[in-house]
C-alpha cells in the first residue's frame, strides 16, 4: 500500500478513534443525569452536584500537573473511575431499593436505608464526574494535538519537497501551506535586495498580499498567530483539516447525550431492569473506552513518533518542533519585512502568548500556566454562561414541569423527554463544526440567546401560558445553542492559539463548562424549590428562599 493510501487510512482511523471515545467518555455521565429522577427525585440538583464537583476539580488543577503524566496513564485511570463509579451507583440502588423491597436489613429503618443509599449512589455519582472530566480535558488536547501537528503531517506525507525546495521554485503561500508565513517573509526579504526594481516591486506586491490575506477573514484571523501552520491556515479557509479531530470528539459527546437517555429508557422503561441492574451493565463502557484508546489513538500516536526519524515528510520532528527550530533562522531576514506590518497582524494578546511560548515553551512556570488561563477570558466567559443557562434548564426548570405539573409521574416524563430532545440538539450542533467557523460576535450571542431561553422557561414554568409538548422545540433549540458554543469555542482556541500552546489551552479552558455547570446545579436546588413552591407542590430538598 502507497504511503498515501497508509496515511489517509491512519488520518480516518483517528478521526473514528476519536468520535467513539467522545461517545464512551459522556454516556456513563449522561446516564448518570437520566437516572437523577430515581435518585432523588425532589433534589436532582444533588445528582448534578456529585456529577460535577469532582470534575471541576481535576480541570481546575489541570494545567498543574497533567504534562507530568502520560495521556495513556491518564485514560488509564478514567477507565477505573468509570467503573468504579458503576459499581457503587449500582450497590446503592439494590441497597436502598432493592432490599427494601425484599425486608431485608430489618435492623435498618426506611429512612436510614433510604439515606445510606443515596449516599452511597452519590459517592458514586462523583467518580463519573472524575472519569468524565479527566477525559475530557486530556481528549480534547490530544484532539487539538492531532489537528496540529499528526493529522498535518500524515497528510502530507507524499510531498517530497522540503522547505527550502519550495522557496527556491518561488511558490506562493496558499500552494505551499507548510512554510510558515516568517518564513515567506524572509525569502521576500531577500528578493528585495536584488538590483532589479520590478522584482523588488513585486515582492513588496507579495508581501502586502499576505497581509491582505490576514485582514479579508472577518474575525477568524484577527486573533490568528501570524507564525502557525498549515493547520491553522487551513481552519482560517473553511477547510476541515484545522478541526477534524476536535469536531469528531465533540460530536461524539452529543451523541452520548442520546445514548445515555436511550439506555436508561431502553433497559429501565422498556425491558423493566432496575436501577443497579442498568447502571451494573454500564460498566462495560469502561473497558471498551481504554481498549479504543489503547488500539486506536495511542497506537497511532506511538507510530508516528517511531516514525518520524525515517519519515522525510516530518523531517525527525513534530510540526510544532519544526515550527520552534525555524524561527531563529527566520527572524534575521524577516525582521525588516515584519517590523513595517506587525501592528496589522497582531494584538497584545497574541504578542504576550507568542513571547511566553518562544521563551517558556518547554517549561512555563505556574504564574505563567495561570496568566494563560486567564487570557482565555474571551472563549471561557462564553463556555461559561451557555452551560450555566442550559443546566439551570435542566437540573432546575424541567425537572419541576409536567403536564400537569402536579403529577409526579408527568414531571418525570418530561424531564427525560425535554433532556432528551436538548441532547439530540447537542449532538447535531457538536457535529457541524466542520460545516463553518462563528466569529467571536457570534460565539457571544449564543450563550445570551440561552439567557433567554432560561428566563422563558422559568416564566412558564410558574405561569403554565405554554402547557404541552411543543416547548421540546425550545429544548432541542437549547441543546443547538450549548452545542454550538463548545465546538465552535474549542475549534477557536485551536486555531487562534500559537501552536506552542494548543493543548494547554484547550485542556485549561474546559474548565469553564464545569464552572458553569456547578454554577447551575447550586443554583437549581433553589429554583427547583421555588417552582415547587409556586405550583404548591411537596418534595423539595431546600427551602425556596422568598
Amino acid at each position: 500500500m502507497s504511503d498515501c493510501c497508509q496515511s489517509s487510512n491512519a488520518a480516518t482511523k483517528a478521526i473514528r478513534s476519536f468520535w467513539l471515545m467522545g461517545l464512551l467518555n459522556n454516556s456513563p455521565w449522561v446516564l448518570m443525569l437520566a437516572v437523577a429522577t430515581n435518585i432523588s427525585a425532589g433534589g436532582v440538583a444533588l445528582v448534578f452536584l456529585a456529577n460535577q464537583v469532582p470534575g471541576l476539580l481535576v480541570k481546575l488543577s489541570a494545567p498543574y500537573w497533567f504534562h507530568l503524566i502520560s495521556y495513556k496513564t491518564r485514560i488509564l485511570m478514567a477507565s477505573i473511575a468509570m467503573s468504579i463509579a458503576c459499581f457503587l451507583v449500582g450497590c446503592g440502588g439494590l441497597f436502598r431499593d432493592e432490599l427494601a423491597e425484599e425486608g431485608g436489613g430489618e435492623e435498618l429503618s426506611d429512612k436510614s436505608r433510604q439515606q445510606w443509599g443515596l449516599a452511597l449512589e452519590l459517592f458514586g455519582v462523583s467518580f463519573v464526574s472524575f472519569s468524565c472530566s479527566l477525559g475530557e480535558a486530556s481528549l480534547l488536547a490530544l484532539a487539538g494535538k492531532f489537528d496540529s501537528v499528526i493529522l498535518p503531517g500524515l497528510t502530507s506525507v507524499d510531498s517530497k519537497m522540503n522547505v527550502k525546495e519550495l522557496n527556491a521554485a518561488g511558490l506562493s503561500m496558499s500552494k505551499s501551506p507548510r512554510i510558515p508565513r516568517r518564513r515567506r517573509l524572509a525569502s521576500l526579504a531577500e528578493g528585495g535586495d536584488a538590483t532589479n526594481n520590478s522584482t523588488m516591486q513585486q515582492n513588496n506586491d507579495d508581501a502586502e498580499s499576505i497581509f491582505a490575506e490576514e485582514s479579508d477573514l472577518n474575525g477568524n484571523s484577527n486573533e490568528m498567530n501570524p507564525e502557525e501552520n498549515n493547520d491553522g491556515k487551513l481552519m482560517k479557509q473553511g477547510g476541515i483539516q484545522g478541526r477534524r479531530s476536535i469536531t469528531a470528539y465533540a460530536s461524539g459527546t452529543g451523541l452520548a447525550g442520546v445514548v445515555g437517555y436511550g439506555y436508561k429508557a431502553l433497559l429501565s422503561d422498556l425491558f423493566g431492569w432496575g436501577l443497579s441492574a442498568t447502571i451494573w451493565s454500564a460498566g462495560l463502557f469502561a473497558f471498551v473506552y481504554f481498549f479504543i484508546f489503547l488500539r486506536g489513538l495511542h497506537k497511532l500516536e506511538q507510530s508516528v513518533q517511531q516514525g518520524e526519524g525515517r519519515d522525510g515528510s516530518m523531517n525527525g520532528m513534530t510540526e510544532s518542533s519544526q515550527l520552534v527550530n525555524s524561527r531563529n533562522e527566520d527572524d534575521a531576514a524577516s525582521s525588516a519585512l515584519e517590523m513595517t506590518y506587525t501592528e496589522e497582524i497582531h494584538d497584545n494578546r497574541i504578542s504576550e502568548l507568542e513571547t511566553m511560548a518562544r521563551t517558556n515553551a518547554s517549561n512555563p512556570t505556574p504564574f505563567e500556566r495561570f496568566r494563560l488561563v486567564l487570557s482565555l477570558w474571551r472563549y471561557t466567559i462564553p463556555l461559561f454562561t451557555v452551560y450555566a443557562s442550559e443546566y439551570m434548564l435542566q437540573a432546575g426548570v424541567w425537572s419541576a414541569m409536567g403536564f400537569p405539573v402536579t403529577s409526579a409521574s408527568a414531571r418525570a416524563q418530561f424531564y427525560h423527554y425535554s433532556n432528551w430532545t436538548y441532547q439530540a440538539g447537542v449532538f447535531l450542533s457538536r457535529s457541524s463544526g466542520n460545516l463553518c467557523t462563528a466569529s467571536l460576535q457570534i460565539l457571544w450571542l449564543m450563550p445570551l440567546l440561552q439567557m433567554v431561553n432560561l428566563y422563558f422557561f422559568w416564566m412558564n414554568s410558574m405561569h403554565h401560558f405554554w402547557d404541552n409538548f411543543g416547548l421540546l422545540l425550545l429544548c432541542f433549540f437549547a441543546g443547538l445553542l450549548g452545542g454550538g458554543v463548545y465546538v465552535q469555542g474549542f475549534s477557536r482556541i485551536n486555531a487562534d492559539m500559537p501552536v506552542e500552546l494548543r493543548e494547554f489551552a484547550i485542556a485549561s479552558a474546559s474548565v469553564a463548562d464545569s464552572l458553569g455547570i456547578l454554577t447551575a446545579d447550586i443554583l437549581s436546588l433553589f429554583i427547583q424549590s421555588c417552582i415547587y413552591k409556586e405550583n404548591h407542590l411537596e418534595g423539595a430538598v431546600v427551602q425556596c428562599p422568598y
